[in-house]
């Protein structure tokens, strides 16, 4: 059973920082040091989180940082 991680939340939100919004498949391709379950089991607890939104387009997935309001 994969394993939610911070190394691997990390890992996914560098990728998402670098380049957003990304397509799943795309961050899988980019990502082969995590297997596809560990990558969308990471993108399932961040966007639970409230961290990505992950949207369908099409047949795919796209995924984005979700901005955060500071509080002024």
């Amino acid at each position: 059973m994969p394993q939610i991680t911070e190394e691997n939340e990390a890992l996914v939100m560098q990728h998402l920082q670098a380049a957003h919004p990304v397509i799943l498949d795309r961050i899988v391709e980019d990502m082969p040091e995590l297997t596809w379950n560990q990558i969308f089991e990471t993108v399932d607890a961040l966007s639970r989180k409230g961290v990505i939104s992950l949207r369908r387009r099409g047949f795919n997935y796209e995924l984005s940082l979700i901005p955060h309001k500071t509080m002024a």
